[in-house]
C-alpha cells in the first residue's frame, strides 16, 4: 500500500511539472489590444486644413515594443493613416484634414493593424483590431430671421445657410426649421417646417408684440444653429 501510494505522487509530481511550463509560458504570451479609439470633431467656417487630434486606449501582456496604425475613412474610401507606438504617440496623435478635399460628414477610425513584441524579442503578435471610433467635420451653419406685421397676423421669414468648404463659402441650406416664440423664460415652438433654397416662411396670429426666433439642428456635416430673436 505505502507503495502504491509513493507512485501515485510520484505520477502527479511529475504531470504537474509536465503542465506547469505550459501555463507558465501562456501567461507570458504577448498580446495587444485596442481598446477604444475617438477624435475630436471640428467646425469649419473658412477655407484650410485642420489638425485633428485622435486619442487611442489600449490594453497589453508582455509587449515591450509595439506599434499600432489606425485607418481613417469617410464613406467607406480611405483618408489618412495615424500612427501610435511604444517609442512615441501612445496615446494621443493628430490628423490632417482638408474638407475641401476630404468632405464634410462623418470618419471612421480603424481597423488597426497591430503588432508587438516581448522584451526579449521572443515572442511577436500580429492581427487586425476591428475596435471602431468616429469623429465629425461640420460646416458651420448660419440662420436669421425677418418679421412683418399686417393687422394681427405676424409674417415669419427664415434664411438659412451654411459654409461648404468645397464651395468655398457660404451656400444655401435647406433643414427642418422651427419657428419659435418666446412664452415667460423658455422658448416654445410654434411650427417646424422645411426650408427650400434657404427660406421658410410662418404665419401667426398675435394681438401684442412677441419675441420671435428660429432654430434648427446639427447634422453629421453641418452645426445647428439659432437666429437673434425678434420682436413684432
Amino acid at each position: 500500500m505505502k507503495f502504491l501510494k509513493r507512485a501515485l505522487v510520484a505520477s502527479f509530481a511529475a504531470l504537474a511539472l509536465s503542465v506547469g511550463p505550459a501555463v507558465s509560458a501562456e501567461a507570458a504570451s504577448t498580446k495587444f489590444d485596442v481598446t477604444k479609439l475617438s477624435a475630436s470633431s471640428i467646425v469649419v467656417s473658412s477655407d484650410g486644413c485642420k489638425y485633428v487630434d485622435v486619442y487611442m486606449k489600449h490594453k497589453k501582456t508582455n509587449s515591450k515594443y509595439w506599434d499600432v496604425d489606425v485607418d481613417i475613412t469617410r464613406n467607406g474610401s480611405w483618408v489618412d493613416s495615424v500612427w501610435f507606438s511604444d517609442s512615441g504617440n501612445t496615446s494621443r496623435t493628430h490628423t490632417y484634414i482638408c474638407p475641401w478635399y476630404d468632405g464634410l460628414g462623418k470618419y471612421v477610425l480603424g481597423p488597426s493593424s497591430v503588432s508587438a513584441d516581448s522584451w526579449d524579442f521572443d515572442d511577436s503578435y500580429y492581427r487586425t483590431d476591428y475596435t471602431k471610433g468616429s469623429f465629425y467635420v461640420r460646416g458651420k451653419s448660419y440662420a436669421s430671421l425677418s418679421s412683418k406685421r399686417k393687422g394681427r397676423t405676424v409674417t415669419l421669414t427664415s434664411s438659412t445657410k451654411v459654409y461648404h468648404p468645397e464651395h468655398y463659402g457660404k451656400i444655401k441650406y435647406s433643414p427642418k426649421v422651427k419657428f419659435q416664440v418666446k412664452s415667460g423664460s423658455k422658448w416654445k415652438t410654434l411650427k417646424t417646417v422645411s426650408a427650400k433654397k434657404g427660406k421658410a416662411t410662418y404665419k401667426v396670429k398675435s394681438k401684442s408684440k412677441r419675441y420671435y426666433r428660429v432654430t434648427f439642428s446639427q447634422v453629421s456635416w453641418a452645426t445647428g444653429a439659432t437666429s437673434k430673436s425678434v420682436k413684432r
